[in-house]
């Protein structure tokens, strides 16, 4: 892909084009100068374009969440091989910024560092807080699924799925923002480590 963005294909139609867009001016000019001249410039489209499908810049952004939701499921289900073990990694990988070689990716954090600065807007905005809240839920609930299906495979120990999901939600949130404000990288280490639960707490036969 030309434009270096972890989505597949070309856009589908003006409101994918956008949403491209949008995640290209994040990238360059980051939340502080985003606006919507550069939004319309990015997707070489007018500002009236932009008007027929968003009311502002709050409504594009909460718009934008729903995109890249919408963009972790699908790569994920590509990925999906019904193994909970492999489906589980493969899950954090995702939610970590390594993407498959199915899709080919911009420069390195650029998709964590765009949900950073994302989220810092739920501090003081109810309606992104809403957002943020129904997308951890809902991340919590795939993980959780995931860890029921292993179990009911007898892949996974009998553990209490909606706790370790909450556990391991947390702790990638947490490597998320120290990767996205940190100079150094804390992503391998926090791998490694999750992996070492999975293999050594998780699994069955461990």
């Amino acid at each position: 892909m030309s434009d270096g963005i972890p989505f597949a294909g070309e856009p589908a139609d003006s409101h994918e084009a956008i949403m491209r867009a949008t995640f290209r001016a994040l990238r360059e000019y980051g939340y502080a100068g985003l606006s919507i001249q550069r939004i319309a410039d990015e997707a070489d489209l007018s500002k009236s374009t932009f008007y027929h499908h968003f009311d502002g810049k709050e409504d594009l952004l909460l718009s934008f969440q729903e995109f890249i939701l919408t963009e972790f499921n699908r790569i994920f289900q590509i990925e999906s091989t019904g193994d909970p073990e492999q489906d589980i990694k493969t899950f954090v990988s995702l939610i970590l910024d390594d993407f498959p070689d199915c899709v080919e990716t911009p420069d390195k954090n650029a998709v964590l560092g765009s949900y950073v600065e994302m989220r810092a807007q739920a501090v003081q905005n109810p309606d992104f807080r809403e957002k943020f809240t129904e997308t951890d839920k809902l991340f919590a609930r795939q993980f959780a699924q995931i860890i029921e299906d292993g179990i009911e495979q007898g892949v996974f120990a009998d553990v209490d799925p909606e706790t370790v999901s909450q556990f391991m939600i947390t702790i990638l949130d947490g490597v998320i923002l120290q990767n996205a404000t940190r100079n150094d990288d804390p992503v391998s280490t926090v791998r490694d480590t999750i992996d070492e639960y999975i293999e050594e707490t998780l699994l069955l036969d461990a």
